[in-house]
């Protein structure tokens, strides 16, 4: 019966009693809600907002806070990246902004001008160093080479000339600008061939003005313009204002800024310059010192056939040749050969100009320069596509996370095979122990009680060389040889020594069985010692059996009534049916503890899994999210917790309800 009566609900102390009570489970449930909300949360985040600390990610309902993660995922988690597309300062991805209204005037034209632009490199691909995230470009090509080639690395790594190891190594190659791509490997190839496919608001288009102002005007005059205007006797409000002129300045500080520049910092605009035709015999007196007057050697290198250097050419733009970028880059860097009056300026800007010019039917000088939206064109991308994005940011992380779980698919499979054996084992192994403890009461069952209950005493960490030395050098042989002469002596013994009392025979087996297990095995075979490690035996051996679940089961099977044994003595049954029918059958709810505690520390082993288990191939689901935490960022981390602790919440989930089918029910009739 209730211990408060329905009359004493109605009191006001009782009431008052009850709301504080109600208030304490409240408190209780939030204090451990709340940290895992806020881990929940931190799995579909990322650079840009991992350091709000919110119940839920601001981007689902912001659009400027979506606009700051398509602008980190987009230029591949680099600030840098942003500003020199922008040509803007960008000091943190939360302080990025909307951009202003004059951006969006050109914005129409922008788009149309941007699906034929060649100065482009692909975005969303992400940075394979450091923290790692794997952006929607990276993993849709990581997924087309897994496809084409059928899981099967060698071939793909054989074809590539890429040495790795696992497909999560594979990350797209570093880009050039693709109108000039550099020496095409058959890994780059099969990318540009990708990239070529992929969305166009996906491409990250080379702002030359906004490279010239991030390399050479800020470290040079540091982001304050009267810096700069006090070096130049200018008077510009932003550096916006300033542009990468076509045809080097006349003269003062602005001509050495732009030579500077073109000459010496330029790496990737390479493309976007041009040299013009008269520096063709200059062209031919580089490579003549260049190559020491040997033009055997020039056709050595570029595999051509040239009779002199006065007939090789001077592209007036970077060529597609590696060898001959090479010598392209190598003139253009040498003051000497390559006046700096013989080079020109042309690439997005420039373009872009020419367009509006041709689309409104005035000449160029009329409109140049022309500042380009990319700010204005990024903002109008991510609003036009916000379920797509908001989709994408949300299953990112977790995609990366079974993604690579995918790619290492034999972790599955140990996973599954490993828990299954720890569960059967456990099952099999601490209830016989403790039934034998039980049933028998052996004189020593207190001291070896008390032995089980010492081993919680000792941490598993320091447990681990000692077992890894000896599953390394395993006693296998002597263990069996000694456990079969035990056996067969107990049974002869049995059979020609009846007067003899048992406690005197089992001494002799075991006396016996030492004799053969520590002394004529090893005589017989020279090295009996087996290594277990990189096999299942070496992962379930080590904990088959539990000091504290065997405490556990004895007191449980110590409550089951004795008369059930008595009526089973008296109808003929053995031990192996009581141990079974009665036993077992009546301990379920003890027994769905000990597998969910088998489970759970067999699933979450990952230390030692990974000491004495040192092929990858025999690596089980934790150590792989182990190594995946080890070098992903930490929102990867929080999505590889959440997914980690979904096979534990089952079988959590379904070994309570045979607790409580077991336990409750039957104290409540």
């Amino acid at each position: 019966m209730p211990i408060i009566s329905k009359v004493g609900k109605r009191s006001t102390k009782v009431r008052l009693v009850y709301g504080v009570i109600f208030l304490i489970l409240t408190i209780g449930t939030v204090t451990m809600l709340y940290p895992f909300m806020l881990m929940l949360s931190g799995s579909f985040k990322s650079e840009a907002d991992i350091n709000r600390v919110t119940l839920w990610p601001k981007y689902w309902f912001d659009d400027l806070a979506l606009f700051q993660k398509y602008a980190e995922s987009k230029y591949n988690v680099l600030l840098e990246n942003v500003e020199m597309a922008w040509g803007e300062y960008v000091p943190a991805w939360y302080k990025i902004q909307k951009p202003p209204k004059e951006d969006f005037e050109l914005l129409e034209e922008f788009l149309a001008w941007r699906e034929q632009c060649p100065w482009w490199i692909l975005g969303n691909v992400g940075q394979p160093t450091g923290k790692v995230m794997l952006p929607i470009s990276a993993r849709k090509f990581r997924e087309l080479m897994f496809k084409r080639f059928g899981g099967d690395l060698d071939p793909f790594a054989k074809q590539m000339g890429l040495p790795i190891k696992s497909w999560s190594d594979l990350w797209p190659p570093v880009q050039g600008v693709f109108r000039y791509p550099p020496q095409r490997t058959e890994l780059m190839g099969a990318f540009l061939n990708f990239a070529e496919k992929q969305p166009i608001r996906n491409r990250i288009i080379t702002n030359v003005d906004g490279r010239f102002w991030q390399v050479q005007l800020v470290s040079k005059y540091t982001r304050n313009i009267e810096q700069y205007n006090r070096a130049h006797g200018t008077n510009y409000s932003s550096y916006d204002e300033v542009f990468l002129t076509r045809r080097v300045p006349a003269g003062g500080l602005a001509r050495k800024d732009w030579e500077e520049f073109v000459r010496r910092s330029v790496k990737m605009p390479f493309a976007c310059l041009r040299l013009r035709p008269e520096l063709q015999d200059n062209f031919h007196r580089f490579l003549t010192m260049q190559y020491e007057n040997n033009i055997e050697e020039y056709n050595k290198d570029h595999e051509v056939r040239y009779s002199s250097f006065d007939e090789i050419p001077l592209s007036p733009t970077l060529p597609e040749d590696r060898m001959e970028q090479i010598d392209w880059g190598n003139f253009l860097k040498n003051p000497e050969y390559c006046p700096v009056d013989g080079i020109e300026v042309y690439g997005p800007r420039q373009a872009f100009e020419e367009f509006v010019a041709k689309r409104r039917g005035v000449p160029v000088e009329e409109i140049k320069p022309l500042r380009l939206p990319i700010a204005a064109a990024d903002w109008h991308d991510c609003m036009a596509h916000k379920g797509e994005e908001r989709w994408e940011f949300t299953t990112r992380n977790y995609k990366q996370v079974f993604g690579y779980i995918g790619l290492h698919g034999r972790g599955i499979r140990n996973t599954i095979i490993y828990c299954s054996l720890a569960i059967g084992l456990a099952l099999l192994v601490n209830p016989l122990a403790a039934y034998a403890l039980s049933r028998f009461k052996p004189p020593s069952t207190y001291k070896i009680l008390l032995l089980c209950m010492a081993t919680m005493a000792f941490p598993a960490e320091v447990t681990m060389i000692p077992a890894f030395l000896l599953l390394k050098r395993f006693p296998l042989w002597p263990l069996l040889g000694g456990g079969a002469a035990f056996g067969l002596s107990v049974w002869i013994f049995s059979k020609v020594l009846k007067n003899l009392p048992e406690m005197w025979r089992m001494i002799i087996a075991v006396g016996v069985g030492i004799v053969v297990g520590a002394w004529v095995i090893p005589r017989a075979m020279g090295t009996p010692h087996t290594s277990l490690l990189n096999t299942f035996a070496a992962l379930v051996l080590p904990g088959m059996a539990n000091g504290y679940m065997i405490f556990l089961l004895k007191g449980f099977f110590d409550s089951i009534p004795r008369e059930l044994y008595e009526a089973a003595d008296l109808d003929g049954a053995g031990e192996i049916r009581k141990f079974w029918s009665f036993t077992m059958a009546l301990s379920t709810p003890i027994l769905a503890v000990l597998a969910l505690n088998a489970f759970t520390l067999a699933y979450s082993q990952f230390m030692m899994a990974l000491i004495i288990i040192p092929d990858q191939r025999m690596w089980t689901l934790m150590v792989w999210i182990f190594q995946l935490q080890s070098q992903s960022h930490q929102a990867v981390v929080y999505a590889s917790l959440v997914i980690g602790a979904i096979p534990t919440f089952f079988v959590f989930v379904f070994c309570q309800g045979i607790i409580m089918r077991g336990i409750v029910v039957p104290t409540e009739k």
